[in-house]
């Protein structure tokens, strides 16, 4: 089964955030950050249940080469994304999304 995938607007803020800060750092980053993120989601659309529950029905699935969490619920249809965050800052941030 595959589930599909739900970006909150939020979380789509949040991507577009990083993607333009890695740009920044050295062109051609930012597409290397967007594709590492596109290999965690669909990871996500076929094994949404393969990382841990952190809080209450909240997963976090954390990129392998950028400091990035994705914070999601999954249900038995689908995955919805809260919020894509670096490590690095404040990731409580989610929480605020529930």
């Amino acid at each position: 089964m595959t589930y599909l995938i739900r970006i909150r607007p939020q979380a789509e803020r949040d991507v577009n955030k990083a993607y333009s800060w890695y740009e920044g750092q050295r062109p051609g980053l930012g597409r290397e950050f967007i594709l590492e993120i596109d290999k965690v989601l669909l990871r996500l659309s076929k094994y949404p249940y393969m990382y841990r529950e952190i809080h209450r029905g909240v997963r976090r699935a954390i990129t392998r080469r950028f400091p990035i969490a994705i914070f999601y619920i999954a249900t038995d249809t689908e995955v919805r994304v809260l919020a894509i965050v670096d490590m690095a800052r404040d990731v409580s941030v989610w929480q605020k999304r529930i």
